[in-house]
């Protein structure tokens, strides 16, 4: 076992293969929730995690979102010089979002992610009111990755279909940023819908 960074937005899937692969004993994931970021907690949390002695191999999972650097240059002692018996594994969407001397300490293994994108069943040349509503109320409720595939669907789609301004674009471009930051889907939709609806 070696310590490594894996790049893959599928975490639940990679979750269940760890398991699958060391057992769910020899595993810690930090932090539980791995939707959030990486923050200089969790970082002390895996440094009191990496002291607690144990005879067998340990493998501290972090797995996050993204990643506060801060926390990153917090741990760059202990991943360079890591207790007898433990290892790391590293999970992030993008290498990006790890800094260069956090990168430069691990093997990176890059998981192509399936996308199994949902066809959008919008007619953006012709919306009509009752439509946006409907597909707003099925898109209400979506996580913030669900959404921000959803945002750049819909203006692939909207960019071969229709001829878009420059304010239109950068209106989309908005949303796409936006959804990262945990914004209402309803409200990022019904924008960029209600922006298109407008034109025809």
């Amino acid at each position: 076992m070696r310590s490594k960074i894996i790049i893959t937005s599928d975490f639940e899937s990679l979750k269940e293969e760890l398991i699958a692969e060391f057992g769910e004993k020899n595993l810690r994931f930090i932090p539980k929730d791995v939707a959030s970021d990486f923050l200089i907690e969790d970082a002390k949390a895996v440094e009191k995690e990496s002291f607690l002695a144990e005879n067998s191999e340990k493998i501290i999972v972090i797995m996050a979102q993204s990643f506060r650097n801060e926390a990153q240059n917090f741990l760059l002692k202990l991943f360079e010089e890591p207790p007898k018996n433990v290892y790391f594994i590293l999970v992030a969407p993008s290498k990006n979002l790890l800094l260069p001397t956090v990168r430069s300490r691990f093997m990176i293994d890059l998981r192509k992610n399936k996308k199994t994108r949902a066809p959008l069943n919008l007619d953006i040349q012709s919306l009509d009111l009752k439509e946006i509503l409907s597909f707003l109320q099925v898109n209400e409720n979506l996580d913030k990755l669900a959404l921000t595939e959803l945002i750049a669907a819909l203006s692939i789609k909207a960019s071969t279909k229709l001829d878009l301004s420059e304010e239109e674009l950068e209106l989309f471009y908005k949303a796409y940023k936006l959804s990262k930051l945990n914004a209402r889907s309803s409200v990022l939709l019904s924008t960029l819908l209600l922006n298109l609806y407008e034109r025809t």
